[in-house]
C-alpha cells in the first residue's frame, strides 16, 4: 500500500488570510526563522548539516522508489 500524499503550499501571511475557512482549519503554520538567526555561526553550522541530511534522505528515498 502506498503512503498517503500530502501537498504543501507556500503562502505569504496575507495570502493565508484570503483562504477559505475550511482550508485554514487544516493548515499547519511553519515559521521561517532564517532571517532571525542567519548571522549566528552555530545556526549556520546546524542548518547546513540539516540541509545536507535532508538532501541525503531524499536521494535515498528516490533510489528506493526507482531501484537505482
Amino acid at each position: 500500500m502506498e503512503g498517503a500524499k500530502e501537498y504543501f503550499l507556500r503562502l505569504l501571511e496575507a495570502e493565508y488570510f484570503d483562504l477559505p475557512q475550511h482550508l485554514k482549519e487544516k493548515a499547519v503554520v511553519y515559521y521561517n526563522d532564517y532571517q532571525q538567526y542567519k548571522d549566528n555561526p552555530q545556526f549556520q553550522t546546524l542548518n547546513k548539516a540539516y540541509r545536507k541530511s535532508k538532501r541525503d534522505l531524499e536521494d535515498w528515498k528516490y533510489e528506493q522508489r526507482h531501484g537505482t
